[in-house]
């Protein structure tokens, strides 16, 4: 006899402590509204040396790391040496100005991208150290 109420009297208690998870998960992450500025088109991504992926490009050859600490550890370390060994595996001034003005680009269509700027800066200097 006891069962039922009992039974019952827990599954009213679980999805009530279900409904006020949901609504504090709902005010400790809210909705974001997207970022991205229509007024800016995503440019195509640029060429790699010998059309390589873009992690083995990006992280590996250039080495931006995955994120804007790596971006800008990269951006504060890179020296006309690393410059000199980029163009040994292939990368050309042209390709390095496509990336400066794709992540320039991206920076301002989409200001919620951290890392943009920060790859945007990087390819800049080494178009300067070129």
């Amino acid at each position: 006899m006891f069962k039922p109420l009992i039974l019952a009297t827990s599954l009213f208690t679980l999805s009530s402590i279900a409904q006020a998870e949901l609504h504090i998960s709902e005010q400790v992450r809210p909705v974001m509204q997207s970022l991205v500025n229509p007024a800016y088109q995503r440019m195509p991504i640029p060429a790699t040396p010998n059309n390589m992926t873009l992690p083995a490009f990006g992280q590996g050859i250039i080495g931006w790391g995955t994120g804007p600490h790596d971006a800008k550890r990269r951006f504060e370390s890179i020296h006309r040496a690393d410059v000199e060994g980029l163009k040994s595996q292939g990368v050309t001034l042209e390709m390095v100005q496509a990336w400066h003005a794709f992540y320039d680009n991206e920076t301002l269509r989409n200001p919620g991208n951290p890392t943009a700027p920060y790859r945007a800066q990087l390819m800049q200097k080494i178009v300067q150290l070129w």
